[in-house]
Parts: C-alpha cells; structure tokens; sequence
C-alpha cells in the first residue's frame, strides 16, 4: 500500500507498530488524540505546570514515533527535554510551532479515522467478559495489536447507554496509550457484568 503523508516515514512506521494493518488503526487513533492532547499541552504550558507538561510531550514523542513522524517526535523529545530542565521559557518559545506542525497531519489523518457504524451485535456477557479479560491481558503483555483488536470487536455490541459510555471510555485510554487507567476501567467493568 502506498501511503504518502508528509512527515511520516511509513515503512519505518510499518516496522515500528509491526503491521500495516496496525499502522493504519494507530494513524486513526492518533487522529482522535490530536485536538486533546494538544490542547493539553497547551493548558500545562499556560498554568506553568511543567510535570504534566513534560509527561504529555513524552506520550506525544512516543507516539510521533510509532507512525514514523520521526522529526515530529524528535521536537517533541526536545520539549521533554525542555520540561525535564524546568525551562519554562524555551518551552513557551518552541511549543507552538510544534503542535502547529502535529495539528497540521490531522488531515492527512483524517481518512484512517474509524468510521462509526450502529452497533450491530446482541449484548453477550460471556463474550463481552471474554473481551475485556483479553483486552486485560493485551495490556498486561505490552501487546499492542492484541488490545487494539479486544477494543475494536467490544464496539460491535448493542449495550446500555451507561456501559456504551463505558466502553468508550475504554477505548480513548487505550487509544491514548493509558494502559494502567485502560486496564483498571476494563478490571471495572468486568466486575459489574
């Protein structure tokens, strides 16, 4: 497949996120994050919060560089480093041009954004409990491609509104590569099936 977004090396990003078909669902999910985190950053930035400014840029350098956007992840690796060094003014300095350029792929992203389609499967606690043990293990083994998969087949079922919620809501953690919130969420849920 030929992929052309520009910034992104695709066959190193092919390697890094170890298939192309998980490639393809993380350019999605990142296009899901880009608005959020960046304005994240920003809110950290503006209040002078310097840790979980630090802790957001490393999330985004990490993820500039699973889907090959390695000069991206290189300048968000500079304001890690800028934030790990308290130094507030070259932060203020850099970050705007940086998330200028991380805004700027959304839409270039926006055709591997999961397309919404009416939940089509009857509600089963069996196999919804199943998912949610796998989805558990995924985490609990780094397995990207496996948690991925556990997320995208939970969203097929027809549930209440409280566990569609839910479930949503486990989807953006893993989405957002949070996977101590994903996997106590899933651990939450679980229990009250």
């Amino acid at each position: 497949m030929n992929i052309n977004i520009p910034g992104i090396d695709t066959e190193k990003a092919i390697r890094n996120s170890g298939s192309e078909e998980l490639f393809l669902e993380l350019l999605g999910d990142v296009y899901k994050i880009i608005d959020e985190k960046s304005d994240l950053v920003e809110t950290y930035l503006s209040q002078e919060n310097m840790k979980d400014f630090t802790t957001q840029v490393h999330a985004l350098k990490t993820t500039c560089r699973i889907i090959g956007a390695i000069d991206l992840g290189e300048d968000f690796f500079a304001l890690e480093k800028l934030g790990k060094e308290n130094n507030l003014e070259q932060a203020k300095k850099l970050t705007p041009d940086i998330l200028d350029a991380f805004r700027s792929l959304k839409p270039h992203l926006e055709p591997f954004a999961p397309q919404k389609d009416a939940p089509g499967k009857a509600f089963d606690k069996g196999e919804v409990s199943g998912l949610l043990s796998k989805l558990i293990e995924a985490i609990d083994e780094f397995d990207l491609g496996a948690a991925e998969d556990a997320i995208s087949q939970l969203s097929f079922y027809s549930c209440s509104d409280d566990l569609a919620g839910r479930l949503e809501q486990l989807e953006k953690h893993v989405s957002n590569l949070d996977y101590d919130e994903a996997k106590a969420l899933a651990g939450q849920i679980l229990d009250s099936l």
